[in-house]
């Protein structure tokens, strides 16, 4: 089934037109929803949201954070194929379970490696607090699953690794853990604040370290839960979820504690192989957005771009641009405040470039639709936008498309979204689709789609 959906407003225009229910575009512009592969709780799993990744050949993957087959399921690893005729053919690649010593849930999307393997992170099972793992296609058609590393977040090892892997120029492993590390158990911290990790290959073992273990004191981070990047001078970048100078009573919290409100953080190598965390902004209010829940990307010119779940004008998130300005200094701008309604609101995910410098993302709930699939998102299931810079500094947002939150889909959460060539958009959406297919769940149901939107 096609779906068409979109409009264009600019960047921090609150007074957008809403969107109606219906299948008509907009005058302004088309955007086409099609959906690929629609879950129904069974080998394929449900609850897509991990994010989508191409390979050279033009397959897609991801995977889903419950269901599969058996008594045991804890989500699955999928594979879509392109058929010559059109469309894609979906294959289950791997059932996760905890039970069996695997891992369970997996949540953020995968990398590749030269020979097409795949890695990614479970942030559950293992040794209870989560896996990272290889998947390698085999001559049969089959794929094999290694556990690459089982957090043990009982001593100083991290525990619930999230966000994407990525890999440095030697093929190490680098990403970071929701909790663990030792130390602090709270609210939000268990046995530790989060750290981040590096994975190293030699004699076919991979052998964990421990770059840095979040502490939740004073202007440390706590809690980082999106995929790290590098610069071109070998630093890695990231944000953490909560945590830093920022002051909880501006941030949402009416308990007013200190350090709710999420950091941007840089790592930076050391001559004897250990790394130096430093926390270079704090996010303080609803003027600079608060809790980036994606980590950050960099673009051309080496700034950091990404999203807070919360805060902007509208309190309904933002997307937001980190400039380094040398001397551990930075500065950040805001470069589209979500204003909930007809636009989108509360953005999990991070951003997806194309080679024009455009940038692309969803929101998880708000469009405008009939359907309320969230409480203060002004009606919507979320939307797939598109972020364009100006030549005076500005940017102009597209919605590409807005779901209505029936059989084309819900709530999408991905890690990041998947680009082709021709420019179109591929991604999943965590519920909607068959509502006769048992999924247990928020509103309104369904086990979830995977998606293109051709702009």
């Amino acid at each position: 089934m096609d779906y068409g959906r979109c409009l264009t407003a600019m960047s921090k225009s609150v007074g957008v037109a809403i969107i109606t229910m219906g299948l008509a575009a907009s005058s302004l512009c088309a955007g086409q929803e099609t959906v690929l592969h629609t879950f129904v709780n069974k080998a394929d799993g449900n609850s897509p949201g991990g994010g989508l990744t191409f390979d050279t050949k033009g397959n897609l993957f991801g995977t889903t954070s419950v269901g599969g087959t058996g008594e045991f399921a804890d989500g699955t690893a999928f594979e879509l194929t392109p058929k010559a005729s059109g469309g894609f053919t979906f294959h289950t690649i791997h059932q996760f379970s905890a039970a069996m010593g695997d891992g369970a849930s997996p949540g953020s999307a995968f990398i590749l490696d030269a020979n097409g393997n795949l890695y990614g992170v479970a942030p559950n099972g293992g040794n209870g607090c989560g896996i990272v793992y290889e998947l390698s296609p085999a001559k049969s058609g089959k794929w094999k699953e290694t556990i690459l590393h089982k957090f043990d977040g009982s001593g100083k090892d991290g525990c619930n690794p999230s966000g994407r892997l990525i890999f440095d120029q030697a093929g190490d492993l680098f990403g970071g853990t929701f909790n663990g590390g030792g130390g602090l158990t709270n609210l939000f911290c268990n046995n530790g604040c989060g750290t981040t990790y590096k994975l190293h290959l030699a004699n076919g073992k991979w052998t964990e370290t421990v770059l840095h273990r979040f502490t939740g004191s004073g202007t440390d981070g706590q809690s980082p839960t999106g995929g790290l990047a590098f610069d071109k001078g070998g630093n890695l970048w990231g944000t953490t979820f909560i945590g830093g100078a920022g002051d909880s009573s501006t941030c949402g919290d009416p308990n007013g504690s200190v350090g709710m409100c999420g950091t941007v953080f840089e790592l930076t190598p050391n001559a004897n192989g250990t790394w130096t965390e430093s926390t270079l902004y704090s996010f303080v209010d609803a003027s600079t957005g608060w809790n980036p829940f994606s980590g950050v990307m960099l673009d051309k010119a080496g700034d950091l771009l990404g999203t807070t779940e919360n805060g902007g004008s509208a309190l309904q998130g933002t997307v937001f641009k980190i400039t380094p300005k040398g001397k551990g200094k930075v500065e950040e701008s805001l470069i589209h405040e979500f204003a909930g309604e007809a636009d989108g609101a509360f953005p999990q995910t991070g951003l997806t470039p194309d080679a024009a410098g455009n940038l692309y993302g969803v929101t998880l709930v708000g469009g405008g639709t009939v359907f309320k699939c969230k409480e203060n998102s002004g009606g919507g299931c979320g939307i797939v936008y598109k972020l364009t810079p100006n030549s005076d500094g500005t940017w102009t947002e597209t919605i590409l498309y807005a779901f209505l939150g029936g059989a084309d889909g819900a709530i999408p959460g991905d890690d990041t979204l998947a680009l082709d060539a021709n420019g179109t958009v591929f991604g999943s959406a965590g519920s909607g689709g068959d509502f006769n297919a048992g999924c247990p769940g928020d509103v309104p149901g369904g086990c979830g789609v995977v998606f293109k939107v051709k702009p």
